[in-house]
């Protein structure tokens, strides 16, 4: 299988700034020299000191001279270095559907790459990362690597750049001008951030230019202590700042003095909280990533059962307002995240009241609840909420899962949690994590019941999806053995893992068999969840197999359910695999309306293996009438399957769809013709070509999308701002927020832009957007 190629829309994945960053032009200007020289890059500092927003600024500087683009990876709230290559891979937008995938999988991916990584935050996964560094240099010479971390990889090639704490003056008295400190300026823009109109004057000039240096320069320590300039002037707040550090100096004298004081800012802004907001820094400190408010609610419900969900979300809003978490908004929902210093500390002071197990353990108990509850709710119109609320959750399923597999007692919950996150490494390619979770826990609960069954299903079928047919064959047997020893009802998890592993081995006689079994015992007490799946398994089972009114009759059967319920994924497989069987009857225009159906859903659930599969029947389908049309949409298919690092073989039987397709559209267009539409479907990014497969819009030509803005086209500053944020996706009413200026001004500039460039779209202007940063 071929290397597959970063999609054009994400060819950058630096997360936005959300505050201005100030200062360091002659650091990063050494940092990037120091990059045109060396292939791996180290920036090394205690924690706080701005390793991260250095790091992002760097990278954004060189983001024009990468061809392949410039990729965040994020590595704080991992603690497992096993999955340091399917983290990378997960940023990069790898759907692993390989079953061989792993550093080898990486470094085939990255070989021919001119490809900037940021690997964020390494120090306490130093010797992975410091493997995973080493492979990737040797194997793919095109790469580059910016790390931080605390501390050096120490691998050959690597070059160290320590990161300095911001500049300040020699003393409070020195005459300088204020603005001449790096420092100074930073905790200047941060105090106005919270008392709108501070100023320096002649009479606090002394005062804050001692902070400054009292902090060393430090930002996080200088923006902790600005949040504090709500309620006190620059000369309270230095009084009480000498006060708090003269007790903490005479603490821990080894540790070096930057760190002592970046431990007593911390500290002091610790003491700052109350009793109650302490307690849920330390238990907050547990997350990993964001969590929202009732996985909050729940952690502090078992610290203290009197704790209402009205106290707890008050708690939040106000470490919110001592800046001590962020707010962050994901598909419409509140997340509250935690800078990894201040969750540090919050572990620190778990560990010392020795309450680490406990809350954890309270994690573990919340993601086992939600997954009733999301079970619960599966066959409903919430269900695609529920999914992208699993996206979300995914750094703490692996707290969840890590605490499991290494606190005696709770393997048999962990395995249960693995096993039901099945259909979530589904629907997102998280294959390999879940696998990877499913092996350790298996091996921690040999108990021959009806939960390790669950995980032996769930192992089977990801295996089998990954096209890993020994080991699905392995799992299959056991599962067929211990379903034997359990009896009915438990028998159809055996057989329903069975039909995967025998449709994904091309066994499509023992398939139906086992399916057939399968349904035989959920008909008689079975949830409608399992009945809809094994439907529509069989229904794929009996297409391949060439028999299409059963097939149909499946399906239908399927959709029945699904359609009463309001579900949507296995709706959209049914409708998919429906609109083949269709179509294969003599039925072109039901077997259209059916993809079309199918593809509106996979729109909706983001589900790029879906989307590839219908953008495939949708080109085959279009073939004789419009062979244009058919060999764009092949191209819009084949960038997908890049993306995702997997191909049509997956599936037996539809490879040999697409060769004949292939055939007749060479045939009817001519090899440049054809090769040209194809390629102008793979210049379109996902919603760019589920447009075009809806006639929602027309596609862009790839002369149009490639054009310069020169000559009468050049957008102006603004102009090019605005056009830009278009292409992150935000709103008219959003951008003029963002940029303090109208909406009908904004609404004005789109215009503008739009028939300069004569595009009929934001979609068009999106894509353009993509392809000039990387000119």
């Amino acid at each position: 299988m071929s290397a597959p190629a970063p999609a054009p829309e994400l060819r950058a994945s630096l997360p936005a700034e959300l505050t201005e960053f100030l200062g360091r032009r002659l650091e990063r200007a050494e940092v990037r020299a120091r990059m045109s020289g060396s292939r791996l890059v180290t920036l090394t500092g205690l924690g706080g000191v701005g390793k991260t927003r250095l790091a992002l600024r760097v990278a954004n500087d060189l983001r024009r001279s990468m061809r392949d683009g410039v990729w965040f990876i994020p590595l704080a709230e991992l603690s497992d270095a096993e999955l340091i290559p399917e983290v990378v891979a997960s940023a990069l937008g790898i759907h692993d559907r390989s079953s061989e995938f792993g550093l080898v999988r990486l470094t085939d991916h990255l070989s021919t790459r001119e490809i900037l990584l940021v690997l964020d935050n390494c120090e306490h996964l130093i010797d992975g990362c410091a493997t995973v560094v080493d492979a990737l240099l040797r194997t793919c010479p095109r790469l580059r690597i910016l790390a931080t971390s605390r501390e050096s990889l120490r691998i050959a090639g690597e070059v160290v750049h320590p990161v300095a704490p911001l500049s300040v003056p020699d003393s409070a008295t020195e005459l300088v001008a204020v603005h001449d400190y790096e420092a100074v300026r930073l905790f200047v823009q941060r105090v106005r951030q919270v008392v709108p109109g501070f100023e320096v004057t002649a009479e606090n000039r002394s005062a804050v230019l001692e902070i400054c240096r009292h902090l060393e320069g430090i930002p996080l320590a200088l923006e902790l202590a600005a949040i504090r300039m709500r309620a006190m002037s620059p000369d309270e707040l230095l009084e009480r700042l000498r006060e708090h550090w003269e007790l903490l100096d005479l603490g821990n004298r080894n540790a070096p003095e930057r760190h002592r004081t970046m431990a007593a800012c911390i500290e002091w802004s610790y003491q700052q909280c109350s009793p109650a907001e302490r307690g849920m820094w330390d238990r907050l400190s547990i997350f990993a990533g964001g969590a929202e408010i009732d996985a909050i609610h729940s952690v502090e419900s078992e610290a203290d059962p009197a704790a209402t969900p009205q106290r707890t979300a008050d708690l939040a809003q106000a470490l919110v307002d001592k800046s001590i978490l962020s707010i962050e908004l994901t598909d419409g929902r509140t997340q509250f995240r935690m800078h990894e210093v201040l969750r540090q500390h919050g572990i620190g002071q778990l560990v010392s009241a020795g309450a680490v197990s406990t809350t954890r353990r309270a994690v573990l108990s919340f993601y086992t609840n939600l997954l009733d509850r999301i079970d619960e709710d599966w066959m409903s119109p919430r269900q695609i909420d529920w999914m992208r609320r699993l996206r979300r959750e995914e750094a703490n399923f692996r707290v969840a899962l890590e605490f499991a597999c290494t606190k005696p007692g709770a393997a048999p919950t962990g395995l249960e949690l693995a096993a039901r996150l099945r259909k979530y490494a589904m629907a997102y390619g998280a294959f390999t994590e879940v696998r990877h979770w499913l092996k350790r826990l298996l091996s921690l609960v040999p108990e021959a019941d009806a939960e390790r069954l669950r995980g032996l299903r769930a192992a089977c079928v990801l295996a089998a999806l990954q096209g890993d047919r020994a080991v699905s064959a392995a799992f299959m047997a056991e599962a067929d053995e211990l379903a034997d020893r359990l009896g009915p009802p438990a028998t159809w998890l055996a057989d329903q893992a069975a039909g995967w592993h025998h449709m994904f081995s091309g066994d499509l006689e023992e398939c139906i068999a086992a399916l057939a079994r399968a349904l035989a015992v959920l008909e008689q007490g079975g949830n409608l969840r399992d009945i809809a799946e094994t439907h529509t398994l069989m229904g794929m089972a009996y297409g391949f197999a060439g028999d299409l009114p059963r097939a149909a009759a499946s399906h239908q059967a399927s959709l029945d359910i699904c359609e009463s319920a309001g579900e949507s994924w296995c709706r959209s497989f049914s409708l998919w695999n429906l609109g083949l069987v269709v179509w294969a009857g003599g039925d072109l225009v039901r077997a259209v309306a059916l993809e079309r159906e199918s593809l509106e859903l996979k729109r909706r659930m983001d589900d790029r293996l879906g989307l590839a599969l219908c953008l495939e029947a949708c080109a085959w389908m279009h073939a004789e009438e419009s062979p244009a049309r058919a060999a764009t949409l092949l191209g819009a298919a084949d960038r997908l399957w890049d993306f995702m690092a997997t191909s049509l073989e997956v599936l037996p039987g539809l490879t040999p769809m697409r060769q004949r397709c292939e055939e007749a559209l060479r045939d009817s267009l001519g090899h440049e013709a054809f090769s040209a539409a194809q390629t102008t479907g793979a210049g379109m990014d996902s919603f760019t070509a589920i447009a075009f497969a809806l006639d929602e819009r027309p596609a862009p030509s790839r002369s149009v999308r490639r054009a310069a803005p020169s000559g009468p086209a050049r957008l102006t500053k603004r102009e090019q701002q605005v056009a830009e944020l278009v292409a992150t996706g935000l709103t008219n009413e959003a951008i003029a927020n963002k940029l303090v200026i109208s909406r009908r001004t904004v609404e004005s500039h789109v215009e503008h832009i739009l028939t300069k460039l004569g595009f009929t779209s934001r979609t068009q202007l999106a894509v353009w957007v993509a392809d000039s940063s990387q000119a």
